[in-house]
């Protein structure tokens, strides 16, 4: 092994071997004024700032598009931001009259403390009902529940919504087999099904109330009437709910009378086909006896005027 003589060492010293092309750049100041500060960039910093340098090439321009297609949104659709800024973070809409609420519901809602204020004013709406001669309703029976207190107007109102509900989607579908495919998916739930006779019951209670009020102020009233007012179980709406319609669904079924009623109610001609009175005059009935003539027609068939049957045409 060889040493380096003294005048090799002292150029090797003198004279350090050159630096690669990339150092070299990065060593040199860049500008005049930094001329003294003799530090180099980290060969990793100048990896990474290629590296960002080439994938902002590639991104910037859909970036752009993407923020002009952003910003284009925003404007068309600010009156609807607007909104819904002022609702979710105001607390409230600028609205003078709000929705319309379920009076019972809202009262459950909004007072469920129990101090007696809360008590009190839970049972406002009863006692507004009350206060207007009506409470006597809460005798209503669902059947064979012959009581049910003052959630009867909870009870009738859920009824009522699912009456309308069901009502206007079978009417909405125009093909005829979809519209017996629905109904008879609806009455293979039995409480689906008596749900729809309570609603039904409950409306021609208020057909009741109206006819007796207007025949009270001396009003003309369907003639069908005179014939429920002058049973002397049926002489007013509450002897009318007690004696014949509570009963409806639960041990009896309806009269000729009420037939005529629930026509009427529904806003149908219900003409039935009596075999009992098969030959004779009152062989096919109609309930009521005079509609308007823009009401739609229901065709049934009975045996005894007591059990009534569907009939189908297929075409």
């Amino acid at each position: 092994m060889s040493v380096p003589s003294e005048e090799e060492a002292a150029r090797s010293w003198a004279a350090p071997p050159p630096l690669p092309a990339l150092q070299r750049r990065l060593s040199a100041p860049a500008a005049p004024g930094l001329a003294a500060d003799k530090s180099t960039v980290p060969h990793w910093a100048a990896s990474i700032y290629l590296i960002f340098t080439f994938l902002w090439e590639k991104v910037k321009e859909p970036l752009w598009l993407l923020t002009s297609f952003l910003l284009s949104v925003v404007w068309y659709c600010r009156e609807q931001l607007l909104k819904w800024w002022t609702v979710c973070f105001q607390g409230k809409k600028n609205l003078t009259v709000s929705a319309e609420v379920d009076l019972l519901a809202y009262c459950a809602r909004e007072w469920k403390g129990d101090t007696l204020q809360a008590r009190d004013m839970r049972k406002l709406p009863e006692r507004l009902l009350y206060s207007q001669g009506c409470n006597w309703i809460q005798q209503f029976s669902f059947g064979p529940e012959k009581y049910t207190g003052s959630s009867v107007f909870i009870k009738l109102r859920k009824c009522l919504d699912f009456l309308k509900n069901q009502w206007t989607e079978i009417i909405g579908a125009r093909d005829q087999e979809q519209r017996e495919e629905m109904c008879r998916i609806l009455f293979a739930d039995e409480d689906k099904e008596y749900k729809l006779y309570e609603a039904v019951k409950f409306i021609m209670l208020y057909q009741v109330i109206e006819a007796h009020e207007n025949m009270r102020n001396g009003q003309d009233i369907p003639s069908f009437f005179s014939l429920v007012f002058t049973r002397d179980t049926s002489s007013d709406p509450l002897s009318f709910m007690m004696n014949h319609l509570n009963s409806v669904g639960d041990t009896n079924g309806l009269d000729q009378v009420e037939m005529f009623l629930l026509g009427y109610s529904l806003e149908v001609k219900i003409k039935v086909f009596r075999l009992c009175m098969f030959g004779k005059e009152d062989f096919l009935a109609c309930y009521p006896e005079e509609y308007p003539r823009e009401w739609h027609e229901v065709f049934l068939v009975t045996e005894d005027d007591i059990h009534y049957i569907i009939p189908v045409v297929r075409r």
